[in-house]
């Protein structure tokens, strides 16, 4: 027996009789609904208890946090200023956002009466358990059977890698990566891809494929833009026209034309958020010091672990790995039904893509925004198209059990029954032996020693003192420096503190520069505004640091600085691209400049026309070896400064023509006003903000405001949507009428002589 699916494909059920029906709806629901507990079950020491977190989810807190005070202020919240790692930045300038939206908008509205922190823990907690559900509905949309989407769903949870940022389980748990955005693009990937194949195939469905393509998009920018190179790939799926090379072509150019118009209108919906992404590009870094992330691992690398078990059954025996070459073949054997392809192109797709640059080399740069894409994530499609193999290899057994119409159809289920567990019981105990040793991981932090007492202590010690930059040592020299095994800094991030040297994402101009800080040289603790520092007490510190206090083995010291601002001077001025910037902020925080205060002014890209000759950039560290290291006369002095999520105002006297500095990484968005009156900033080394000052006393307001332009944009994309969804009918009926009103005038025409147009006409003149 067959039914259409919403896709036009003919869906089988393989179920003759009434009772095979029956057992079809019953063993989908059930065994999909195994699959969700056990996720439910196992993971639930994730949310157990109190946990301090140790991994990226401290970025997404921080991030929600700055959210949530944005939306309590009034502020643009899709645009916050992030002011507490890598010298702050507009993180979601560049940085997907939905994640962060839903769990502060949900934050404020119960009132904040749930801690912050545990409404993620607790959002990552279901998502991930309820992925399952996402697996089914969207083979069900790509037109399976119940059966094989169940078991889509009963594999969905169970791959293994050897944490390399796929499906897998460690991608987000606590003793993982804490992939939060990623887990939001992982489980919206699949029904965005089966509703919008819809569109491709059928010409309707817009509103929700542009939806769940936005959102997609919006949660995980690599992810959506998986979405849409799948979907691409989707409008050569045509085994029925293969045979006729020209209705084949007209297919494709059809279901182009379909793709074209929905990414038009995803376009339009997150315009708000891709045109001041392109706008800000100059002041965008991506950090290459990973080149692995960026250009993946190879072909050889990728097929070595595919074959052996490395991509889907890490450490234990490749049981899914086989389902999904048998599952590949399977769809092979099947062609012509459109449905068995869709697993196939998946799964081609991105394991070619997954071999990066390392294999295609500059061909790889052809894809649209290629030198910004970590390629490593696209291992995400190869475990997405290998869930979907699996699940048409185990439900063979199953399908022939239940098309069999006799009484015996029972046995034949309990059989196919066996057959997988055979299959899975190793996999299904491997699962829970992780999960079991991920939960007794998460137990030990919950404990609270004499150790983490004593730092909290230091934490609320900091917390007291005035406000300052904290240093707990780069990424490097801080490794072994551990509190219940997790790094310092971490626990200083998640508690707000503003942190120096170690990030989790290198997005401003400057955060490269802050590698090369050097805890020796007084002047770069100034120049940080670092003013305390948090060590282990066997650590040697430089004798420019004084001890505050110490609380057991954790010692807090202090350095003085000039604060969040300081008054310097500029008497160079740069321009040029961007990759040559860090190599000329890194030659001048290496020299003597940085001591005497002395910052030269950058323009990335054209400087305006006002000014005269810059130097070039790729020339800066010749031209700064060659500069004077005199400080000169005072300029005046900094008399207060106020610090807020998103503004610094200080009070100043200058005795002498000076730029103020602040010390937080430069923007465009950055407004500044001098004693009420707007002024210009500029950009200075090492990426910070600077305004002109002359003589005298003066009030110093900056302030982050993002363009007017992003709240225009995201008013047009909010009203897209709910325009597409009330005229996608009137608009495809249209469409109808005038192709066909267009095609009839046109064959008419052809058909009648023109004469006799002309007398018809001469006719309808008469009779008037």
């Amino acid at each position: 027996m067959t039914t259409p699916n919403s896709a036009g494909n003919n869906v089988e059920h393989s179920a003759p009789s009434k009772l095979g029906y029956l057992l079809e709806i019953f063993i989908s629901f059930a065994l999909v609904l195994f699959a969700v507990a056990f996720n439910l079950i196992h993971l639930y020491p994730e949310v157990a208890g109190d946990v301090r977190d140790k991994n990226d989810m401290v970025l997404h807190l921080v991030m929600t946090d700055a959210v949530v005070e944005a939306l309590t202020q009034g502020q643009d919240f899709t645009d916050p200023w992030q002011g507490t790692m890598g010298m702050g930045y507009p993180n979601l300038t560049y940085y997907q956002q939905i994640p962060y939206l839903v769990v502060a908008l949900a934050h404020v509205l119960t009132l904040e009466e749930f801690p912050l922190v545990e409404m993620l823990h607790w959002s990552n907690y279901l998502i991930l358990s309820l992925f399952p559900l996402s697996i089914y509905w969207s083979l069900r949309r790509f037109g399976f059977d119940r059966i094989s989407s169940a078991m889509g769903g009963l594999v969905s949870s169970l791959l293994s890698t050897n944490g390399i940022f796929g499906f897998s389980y460690r991608s987000y748990t606590f003793g993982g990566w804490g992939l939060y955005t990623q887990l939001w693009g992982m489980v919206l990937l699949p029904p965005t891809l089966a509703v919008s194949y819809r569109v491709l195939h059928e010409g309707r469905g817009y509103f929700w494929a542009t939806l769940l393509l936005a959102a997609t998009l919006m949660s995980h920018l690599i992810y959506g833009y998986m979405a849409f190179l799948t979907l691409g790939i989707f409008t050569f799926i045509q085994p029925i026209l293969i045979s006729n090379p020209k209705s084949f072509v007209k297919g494709i150019w059809k279901q182009w034309r379909r793709l074209i118009i929905l990414c038009l209108l995803v376009v339009v919906v997150t315009s708000y958020f891709s045109v001041p992404l392109f706008l800000n590009l100059d002041y965008f870094t991506p950090n290459r010091a990973e080149s692995i992330k960026f250009d993946s691992w190879g072909h050889s690398a990728v097929l070595e672990g595919l074959v052996g078990g490395g991509i889907y059954d890490f450490d234990r025996f490749p049981s899914l790995t086989y389902l999904a070459f048998a599952g590949f073949v399977i769809c092979l054997f099947r062609w012509r039904e459109e449905r068995y392809l869709v697993p196939v192109a998946i799964f081609l797709l991105w394991l070619l893509l997954y071999f990066g640059r390392a294999t295609w080399g500059p061909l790889i740069d052809l894809l649209p925004m290629s030198r910004y894409l970590h390629m490593h994530r696209f291992i995400g499609g190869v475990h997405l198209g290998g869930i979907f193999l699996m699940a048409v290899a185990l439900a063979v057994p199953w399908r022939w059990a239940l098309s069999r119409s006799s009484i015996r159809s029972v046995w034949y289920v309990s059989a196919a029954l066996v057959l997988t567990v055979v299959v899975l019981l190793p996999v299904y105990r491997e699962r829970i032996s992780y999960l079991e040793d991920s939960g007794l991981f998460v137990k030990e932090h919950q404990r609270i020693g004499a150790d983490a007492q004593n730092f909290s202590a230091l934490l609320e010690r900091l917390k007291q003192l005035p406000p300052g930059r904290v240093y707990a040592g780069l990424q490097t020299t801080a490794d072994k420096y551990r509190v219940r095994n997790v790094h310092p800094y971490d626990l200083l991030h998640a508690e707000g503190l503003d942190m120096m040297g170690t990030f989790y994402h290198r997005y401003s101009l400057n955060s490269e520069v802050l590698t090369d800080f050097n805890e020796r040289r007084l002047d770069h603790y100034n120049l940080f505004n670092v003013r305390y520092v948090v060590a282990p007490e066997e650590r040697i510190v430089p004798d420019i640091v004084k001890p505050i206090q110490q609380f057991g083995r954790h010692r807090l010291y202090q350095v003085e600085t000039t604060g969040y601002f300081d008054l310097v001077g500029s008497d160079l001025t740069f321009a040029g691209g961007k990759t040559d910037f860090y190599p000329a902020a890194s030659s001048w925080l290496a020299s003597g400049l940085p001591g005497v205060k002395q910052h030269p002014v950058v323009y990335i890209g054209d400087p305006p026309q006002a000014i005269e000759r810059p130097l070039p950039l790729s020339a800066a560290g010749d031209v700064i070896s060659k500069s004077s290291s005199s400080a000169g006369p005072s300029r005046g002095a900094v008399l207060s400064e106020e610090i807020g999520n998103n503004y610094f105002a200080a009070d100043v006297t200058v005795e002498r023509g000076s730029m103020l500095l602040l010390k937080a990484t430069y923007h465009p968005n950055w407004r500044a006003t001098v004693d009420g009156i707007e002024a210009d900033t500029v950009m200075v080394m090492p990426s910070f903000v600077g305004i002109q000052l002359s003589p005298g006393e003066h009030r110093v307001l900056l302030e982050y405001r993002p363009r007017r332009l992003r709240i225009i944009l995201l008013t047009l994309g909010l009203l897209t949507l709910p325009l597409v969804a009330i005229g996608e009918k009137p608009a495809a009926a249209f469409c109808r009428w005038f192709a066909t009103g267009v095609s009839s005038r046109i064959s008419s025409t052809l058909r009648t002589p023109r004469s006799a147009i002309r007398r018809q006409s001469r006719r309808r003149r008469r009779h008037r």
